[in-house]
């Protein structure tokens, strides 16, 4: 489980929370929307369920 930083379209920087699987290989992905208090424990924490499922998991921090 990560903090990551990616550039967005408009060259801004945007900022979430990527986490894999324990043995990534052709996984699919899931990006996540957070509610609207934005990117907290609670949201991280589903997807660590979702990644202990097989799932890769990209949730952009929108609220910053």
């Amino acid at each position: 489980m990560d903090t990551i930083t990616f550039q967005r379209p408009d060259a801004r920087l945007c900022h979430g929370y990527y986490v894999e699987p324990e043995n990534p290989h052709n996984d699919p992905g899931v990006v996540m929307l957070q509610e609207w208090w934005g990117l907290n424990d609670q949201i991280k924490h589903g997807a660590d369920k979702l990644a202990a499922a097989g799932y890769r998991v990209l949730i952009p921090d929108l609220a910053k």
